[in-house]
Formats: C-alpha cells, sequence, structure tokens
C-alpha cells in the first residue's frame, strides 16, 4: 500500500467525536467510583486481618511463665493461665544470661515434669526443669524460659519472658498416640 492510498483511505475532514463534556464528566466518575470501590474493601480487608490477630493473641497474652533456681540442675517454672480456656503441650526452653553478650544461651533439658498436657484456665501450674548434667544452675542470678503451648484454637504459641506471645510456625508438637481399648499395639 502506498502512501497516496493511505491518504485516500483516511477521512478527510480528520474529525474525531471527543464526546461532550457530560460523558468526560460521566467516566471520570466511574473510574474514580471503582478505585474507590477497591481501595474500601482493600481497607476493610486489612482491618479484619488485624482484628483476627488480635482476637487470636487475646488467650495467648494471659498464659505467662516465670523462673526460679531450685538447686544446681532444678529450675522451678511456674506457669499461670488467667485466661478462660485451657491451653496444651506446654514446652519449656531454660535460658540463662551469657558473660559476654548477655544474650541468652539455651539450657540442654533433661526431663520436664508438671502438668505438660493440659493447664485449665485460671489455674497455675509448677513444672520442675531437670537440665542436664553438664551445666551447673548455681552459677547465675537468674534464668528466664520461653513457653511454647497451644491455645483452645489449635494455634501454637511461643513466649519467651514478658516479651508478646507469637505464633510459632515451627515444628507441631508431639502427637500422643490415642490408645484405644480395642486396639492392640
Amino acid at each position: 500500500m502506498s502512501t497516496v492510498e493511505l491518504v485516500a483511505w483516511l477521512p478527510a475532514h480528520w474529525h474525531i467525536d471527543w464526546g461532550s463534556v457530560p460523558d468526560w464528566f460521566g467516566g471520570l466518575g466511574t473510574v474514580g467510583a471503582l478505585l474507590f470501590g477497591v481501595l474500601s474493601l482493600r481497607r476493610e480487608i486489612r482491618a479484619r486481618r488485624r482484628e483476627d490477630r488480635a482476637a487470636r493473641a487475646r488467650q495467648a497474652r494471659l498464659v505467662s511463665a516465670s523462673a526460679r533456681i531450685e538447686g544446681g540442675g532444678v529450675l522451678r517454672v511456674r506457669v499461670a493461665n488467667d485466661s478462660d480456656g485451657p491451653v496444651f503441650d506446654l514446652a519449656v526452653a531454660p535460658e540463662v544470661p551469657t558473660a559476654d553478650s548477655g544474650a541468652g544461651a539455651v539450657v540442654p533439658v533433661a526431663a520436664v515434669t508438671g502438668p505438660v498436657d493440659r493447664l485449665n484456665g485460671h489455674r497455675d501450674g509448677e513444672l520442675f526443669v531437670t537440665v542436664d548434667r553438664s551445666v551447673d544452675l548455681t552459677a547465675y542470678a537468674s534464668a528466664t524460659v520461653e513457653l511454647r503451648f497451644t491455645d483452645q484454637q489449635g494455634n501454637r504459641w511461643r513466649r519467651r519472658g514478658g516479651q508478646e506471645p507469637e505464633l510459632d510456625l515451627g515444628a507441631e508438637p508431639p502427637r500422643r498416640r490415642l490408645r484405644l481399648p480395642w486396639r492392640r499395639g
């Protein structure tokens, strides 16, 4: 197609109908309404997610632990469940401050005794943590614990000292096999 044929194909008056001013206002109003709707929906979704996180953490904030050294190899951990519901699968990891950095060093645990399966609401429980023989706790003035537990909704939480609880996205707690009377093994 040559240039002359192309020019002959185009309209001679080059008039393009851009519409009227009310058409432009209507189009801009439609685009603005769609944009406003999308941004409002996005804000509402974020607010609901924030409320959901706060609701999930409500019980976890009411569970706390404090530790006291009882001799060279035993740590007494008092767990307080001030919530209405029970917590399950309690696990503790004691930490002692190191001299060089002041940060906590995790102490190997040999055994934990106490209510580790379930702690009902508005109750306190004491866990006795026997540490590994290689560690002598009498050399330390204090110890903190990292408490891990499952709330009544099934969310796994981790709380270190007096810090805010965090969702524990690590390994699941060990599942105990239910022994049924008619099932052998």
